[in-house]
C-alpha cells in the first residue's frame, strides 16, 4: 500500500528485490518535488526529450500521452512516466515564468490562492519599511479602471488624513530632496508649494475650501493710499503714498514700489482732486514713472475746473506692463495751472503680479 499523497511505495518485511521499490519511490520524488515544468500546453510529446524533463499534458493528448490530460509527464531512462497531481502540489512553469498550484479546480496561478490582505509591507524591486509600507522602484506605475471584473469604468485615488492640521498630498523630489508638494497641507485648503532646497517652501497657489477662491500668495500685491491732501502746483511732485492696505512682498516703501521678481504686473492708480481755496486749475495730471524716468502708462489728465468735483476721484487708470526685478515705480501728480491737492484716502496706487 503506497503513501496517501505522493503514492510512494513501502518496502514490506521480507520483500525480495527491495531496491526496485526503493528506486521507484526515488524516481517519483525526483519527478514531483520542486516540480519544474517545461510546458503545459503540449498535447503531443516532444520528439527528443531528455531524462528529467517534465510536462503537464495538454487537454487533447495523443501518441504516448494519450489519456493523460492534466497529468504530469516525466522522462526517465528514455521512457515516459505519468503522475496524477495531488492538491497542494506547486509547479514552476518555465516557458511562462509562472508558479501554479494544483487545487480541486485543477492547475491555477499560485497568486490567485494567496491571501494578500493585511500585509505589513510590500516592496517591489526595493524594501518597504515602517514608514513607506508600499515601496516601488519602477520607470512607470499604471493605475487603470477595472475592465476585468468589470467595474464602473471610474478610477479614483483617495488620500485621507486624520485631522485638518495633518497633510494629505503628493511630494515631488530630486535626489530625495523635496522640490514640490500639492494637496491638503496643514489645513483643508488645496495648496501647491515649491522649494529650491527641500527646507524653504513657497506657496504658489491656494484654493479656499469654503469658497473655491483661488489665490496666488507668491504673486506680489500692493494697495496703498495717501492719508492727507497732498499739495502740488504746475510741476510734477512725487505723490506721498504713505499708507498701505496690502503689501504681500514688502515691496513698497517711501512712496516707491520696487519690483521683487521679473514678470507681468497689473498696475494702476486713482487721483482725487481737492480744491485749494477758490482756485480752479484747468486740469489735473498724473503719471507712473519707472526707474524715475520712463512713463509706463500714458500720462492721464482730467478737468479740475468744477468746484463740485472737489474731493472726488477725477483720474483712474490701469494697465498691464512687463517689469524686471529691481525696477521701481512711483506715482506723481501736478496741475496744468494754479494749484490744488491730491485728495486724502481716495488717491491710491495698486499693483498685482499676474504672471
Amino acid at each position: 500500500m503506497p503513501t496517501p499523497r505522493l503514492a510512494l511505495p513501502y518496502i514490506v518485511q521480507g520483500q525480495a528485490q527491495k531496491e526496485v521499490t526503493h528506486n521507484d519511490a526515488l524516481v517519483r520524488l525526483d519527478a514531483l518535488v520542486d516540480l519544474y515544468i517545461l510546458d503545459r500546453d503540449l498535447s503531443a510529446p516532444p520528439a527528443s526529450p531528455s531524462d528529467g524533463d517534465a510536462y503537464i499534458v495538454g487537454a487533447s493528448p495523443s501518441g504516448a500521452w494519450a489519456g493523460q490530460a492534466g497529468n504530469i509527464a516525466y522522462v526517465i531512462d528514455g521512457a515516459w512516466r505519468f503522475y496524477v497531481p495531488v492538491k497542494g502540489l506547486v509547479a514552476y512553469i518555465a516557458d511562462e515564468q509562472k508558479m501554479l498550484v494544483f487545487t480541486a479546480s485543477g492547475w491555477v496561478d499560485l497568486v490567485s490562492v494567496l491571501s494578500l490582505q493585511n500585509l505589513s509591507g510590500l516592496g517591489i524591486l526595493t524594501s518597504a519599511d515602517t514608514t513607506n509600507r508600499l515601496a516601488v522602484k519602477s520607470d512607470a506605475v499604471l493605475f487603470s479602471h477595472d475592465d476585468a471584473t468589470p467595474g464602473t469604468g471610474d478610477l479614483r485615488v483617495t488620500l485621507n488624513k486624520s485631522a485638518a492640521a495633518k497633510d494629505a498630498g503628493f511630494v515631488f523630489q530630486d535626489g530625495f530632496s523635496t522640490r514640490a508638494l500639492f494637496g491638503l497641507l496643514g489645513d483643508d485648503n488645496f495648496t501647491v508649494k515649491v522649494s529650491p532646497d527641500g527646507s524653504t517652501f513657497h506657496t504658489g497657489m491656494s484654493i479656499d475650501k469654503a469658497t473655491g477662491r483661488v489665490s496666488f500668495p507668491a504673486m506680489t500685491k500692493v494697495s496703498a493710499y495717501i492719508n492727507y491732501d497732498h499739495y502740488a502746483a504746475t510741476t510734477y511732485v512725487n505723490t506721498d503714498i504713505n499708507n498701505e492696505d496690502l503689501d504681500s512682498a514688502n515691496a513698497f516703501a517711501s512712496n516707491v514700489f520696487t519690483v521683487p521678481t521679473t514678470g507681468l504686473y497689473k498696475v494702476g492708480y486713482s487721483l482725487g482732486w481737492t480744491q485749494n481755496g477758490t482756485n480752479l486749475p484747468a486740469s489735473m495730471h498724473g503719471r507712473l514713472l519707472k526707474n524715475g524716468a520712463t512713463e509706463v502708462l500714458p500720462s492721464a489728465s482730467s478737468a479740475s475746473n468744477n468746484a463740485n468735483n472737489s474731493g472726488k476721484i477725477i483720474i483712474c487708470t490701469q494697465g498691464i506692463i512687463s517689469l524686471t526685478a529691481g525696477d521701481t515705480l512711483r506715482l506723481q501728480h501736478k496741475f496744468s495751472s494754479l494749484d490744488g491737492y491730491a485728495s486724502a484716502n481716495i488717491t491710491r496706487f495698486w499693483i498685482e503680479q499676474v504672471a
